[in-house]
């Protein structure tokens, strides 16, 4: 864990590096894998794309390789083309013109995506992502983290009335990560 400074420079936050942000293991990554499948297992029979924000929730893309679902990017890059879909992400830190856009290419007009991210803290990433794809007429068919930080699920279904599933509380406990506990896989 290491402190970030705030947007408004008047203190810090807490920044946990995850497995997702240093090494991960093999037993690691399938037990990820194998806990999102089962706690997603509706969704994923409802579903057309994995809809993975960027960066950390990348290396989510092996849930391809397990449901034979495609996958479609939400990036920080622009590319400039009429079809792509602007997300303005809400963040504690912003780029040099104050933003902090993000762009999704190539969901298809019949596409039905599950969002799925690597955690999810304040809920930002998720409610600006189900808002900007609601926008443009995609039908949310469900929300998932490997792990859940803060009031983020509260706040995702208090703006967008979804309810996002997760596999791991994560909290903040004398200044270090700790795990009270490890969510139901059996839903």
């Amino acid at each position: 864990m290491t402190n970030f400074p705030t947007e408004n420079g008047k203190g810090t936050y807490p920044y946990v590096i995850l497995p997702f942000e240093s090494r991960m293991t093999p037993r690691f990554i399938q037990a990820v894998v194998k806990g999102m499948t089962i706690m997603l297992k509706e969704e994923l029979k409802e579903a057309t794309t994995i809809v993975l924000p960027e960066a950390k929730g990348f290396l989510l893309s092996v849930l391809s390789e397990v449901t034979g679902l495609d996958i479609t990017l939400i990036r920080k890059r622009n590319y400039r083309i009429p079809s792509q879909i602007v997300i303005e992400q809400r963040k504690v830190y912003k780029d040099k013109e104050g933003k902090n856009l993000m762009y999704c290419v190539g969901l298809k007009k019949d596409d039905r995506p599950l969002i799925v991210d690597d955690i999810v803290s304040s809920g930002g990433t998720q409610v600006t992502a189900i808002k900007a794809l609601e926008r443009h007429g995609y039908g949310i068919v469900g929300i998932g983290t490997v792990y859940e930080r803060g009031n983020g699920i509260a706040n995702v279904k208090k703006e967008t009335g979804h309810t996002v599933k997760g596999l791991v509380r994560l909290e903040i406990r004398d200044n270090r990560p700790f795990v009270p506990r490890v969510l139901d896989t059996k839903f």
